[in-house]
């Protein structure tokens, strides 16, 4: 099944970071330290507070405890051993503003983690343009501020991206990689490729509002509290349309693979209709779903949609989609006992 997807990864461009830091040693921070240290990773976890040294002694007690809980967590979970966790542990090096110079000069990839705020960023970038190596890769977790924006604010805009991960940062594995403008396609495709050696599940996406996932949520959430608002449903019985329905079908199927699976059809008139019904533009098919309807682009049973499915196996293809889901729904206890 093909889409108009770009190119995967030069081989090996991984490699090419090998020297990892964390710039603010924070929820986020810790998070993403673990994330290293559980794929083998060594990462210096870089605290850029300026702190006496009772609060630089604080926080690492609190770093190192929070970071050993969760390790203990997935041990708990059959993920790793208790040699495991000790040398993921080991891993981390947590320093604070006065000894951080060294390993920062020294790091291939600067991942920036401090709170959602135009002035930590600007101190955080600061910092990092001062101590940072010319060549070094720069990314920022910002949840909020566009990569067109925080470029203006480093030294190398070529070598700079937004990487934005969901919490728990070290379970989910997608990671929306948002390079800007100026940045080079080489640097974009070096993280990409280092955080699918992680184990994660990188996009690409454009510098826009919300990148994929929060534009997307924020809808689905507002439309949730609504229909409570209206009497519509409970929360209650929201959340378990959406545990039992809405999440196993999108955790098997892509929006998009789906929208093509039941049909652009579909889409196209149930969109209208709702759009009219509950006086809700948001919710009318875009323009370019009424152009596919007028080229016969309506999904799978045409061979085209949003995916073009024409030489492949197309049975086949849903068959591995439900089995996948058979699977999920059997991971979750949510699979019926049968009763024949």
């Amino acid at each position: 099944m093909a889409s108009e997807d770009g190119a995967g990864s030069p081989p090996g461009a991984a490699m090419k970071l090998q020297r990892l830091a964390v710039a603010g040693a924070g929820r986020m921070g810790r998070g993403l330290a673990l994330m290293f240290a559980y794929a083998g990773r060594a990462v210096a976890l870089l605290d850029i507070k300026d702190r006496g040294q009772a609060g630089v002694d604080a926080l690492r007690v609190a770093a190192r405890a929070e970071i050993e809980t969760n390790l203990e967590f997935l041990a708990s979970c059959g993920l790793l051993s208790s040699a495991q966790v000790q040398k993921a542990v080991e891993l981390i090096a947590i320093q604070a503003r006065a000894e951080a110079r060294k390993p920062l000069e020294e790091a291939d990839f600067v991942i920036e983690a401090v709170p959602e705020t135009r002035a930590a960023k600007e101190q955080a970038f600061e910092w990092i343009n001062r101590h940072s190596k010319a060549d070094a890769v720069v990314a920022s977790t910002t949840s909020s501020m566009l990569v067109t924006e925080l470029q203006q604010l480093v030294a190398r805009p070529s070598r700079f991206l937004n990487a934005h991960f969901l919490n728990p940062a070290h379970l989910i594995p997608l990671v929306e990689v948002s390079p800007g403008p100026d940045t080079d396609e080489e640097v974009t495709q070096e993280v990409m490729a280092l955080f699918e050696a992680l184990g994660k599940a990188p996009v690409r996406c454009a510098a826009a509002p919300g990148y994929i996932i929060p534009r997307l949520q924020s809808l689905l959430m507002a439309e949730a509290c609504r229909m409570v608002e209206e009497g519509v449903a409970t929360p209650a019985d929201i959340d378990r349309a959406i545990i039992h329905g809405f999440g196993p079908r999108y955790a098997t199927l892509g929006v998009m693979e789906f929208i093509d699976w039941g049909g652009v059809d579909i889409l196209y008139y149930a969109g209208r209709y709702l759009a009219q019904a509950l006086d809700s533009p948001r919710h009318a098919p875009p323009e370019t779903v009424a152009r596919m309807m007028e080229d016969g682009r309506k999904g799978l049973r045409a061979g085209q949609g949003y995916y073009d499915f024409r030489g492949m196996d197309a049975d086949a293809w849903q068959k591995e989609k439900l089995r996948h889901l058979v699977d999920l729904l059997k991971g979750l206890g949510q699979m019926p006992t049968p009763g024949v």
